[in-house]
């Protein structure tokens, strides 16, 4: 046998008595496919479990009286989980990042099971802090979530009234939603348009009304929904960020939008992507220097220098 399937089997065993005090030897030994002779030595060396120097009872006690099979664990594995304060605090942090729109059910389940677990492991202090932290009021778009929702999953048409800001007007479109992503903290949604006769991305903050439509729909011939999901951060936003980054920091850039980056041979890695305004390129690069530098467009370069140049003039004004 070897160390998995022993290990499989300690488990088994630790988990079945536990359940079933008073088991008999034969009846557990048969479980486990060993004589009863074989499992008393198994059993002995399940009370190795521990710290070194492995003193018998450290975590787990397990016994046979009147040949019969009991277990005890040590109270530190029996006792309630208690969360400290700073990891009950990251808990609620955790949970409020959650968007409660994608499943609203599951969101309020999980909520109500760690505020039952933190129970007493939270000050009020500790709440009073969540809230200021956290509190967010509802996107525009949420209440439509789940129509569009159900949409995407049922591939069903959907008609939407959205205002377009480059045009400064509302109208009426009839879309084939095929996916959600979140960017920046937006949520958009990517279809095939019947006004436009093309694949377009929608804000959910600008949708202002959502009509399921009875009718099925299936992509057109040459639409690539992969395409369209992995290139989604270059369809959006106003201005086109390319931002080079050093292979000091490349390997986090790469993983943070592996498909948004070009490497660049014995430059780094290049990050392309779409942004309504030059505020997070802008601390996106200051946030890596001196391991980046912004290529393009001008107006970015020239945001990133003045940040720049404010940072510097801080610590000129108030040095260390």
């Amino acid at each position: 046998m070897n160390v998995t399937e022993r290990i499989n089997r300690v488990l088994f065993i630790l988990s079945y008595v536990s359940q079933n005090q008073g088991i008999s030897v034969e009846e557990l030994a048969l479980k486990v496919n060993l004589t009863p002779r074989q499992l008393r030595r198994e059993l002995d060396f399940i009370l190795l479990i521990g710290k070194p120097p492995f003193q018998p009872d450290d975590y787990i006690d397990i016994y046979i009286a009147d040949d019969q099979v009991y277990i005890e664990f040590d109270q530190m594995l029996n006792r309630p989980l208690r969360f400290t304060h700073p990891e009950a605090i990251a808990l609620l942090m955790a949970l409020q990042l959650l968007d409660p729109e994608l499943d609203p059910s599951v969101f309020d389940s999980l909520k109500a099971k760690i505020q039952q677990a933190i129970t007493g492991s939270v000050t009020q202090t500790g709440y009073l802090q969540n809230l200021i932290a956290f509190q967010d009021t509802p996107s525009p778009g949420s209440e439509h979530f789940g129509t569009l929702k159900a949409a995407v999953k049922e591939s069903m048409k959907v008609e939407i009234e959205y205002f377009s800001i480059s045009q400064n007007q509302t109208r009426r479109r009839t879309i084939w939603p095929y996916f959600f992503t979140k960017s920046l903290g937006y949520w958009y949604l990517t279809g095939y348009c019947e006004l436009r006769l093309d694949v377009r991305t929608f804000k959910f903050e600008r949708i202002l009304d959502v009509r399921l439509q009875e009718e099925p729909f299936t992509p057109p011939p040459g639409i690539d929904i992969q395409r369209h999901q992995s290139n989604f951060l270059r369809l959006i936003g106003k201005f086109e960020i390319k931002i080079l980054f050093d292979e000091e920091v490349a390997p986090w850039i790469r993983e943070q939008w592996p498909f948004s980056v070009e490497d660049r041979a014995g430059e780094g890695t290049v990050l392309t992507l779409s942004s309504e305004t030059l505020e997070f390129p802008s601390r996106l690069a200051l946030a890596y220097a001196p391991h980046t530098r912004a290529i393009s467009p001008p107006e970015l370069i020239e945001k990133v220098r003045v940040d720049a140049a404010a940072i510097a003039a801080l610590y000129e004004k108030h040095p260390v």
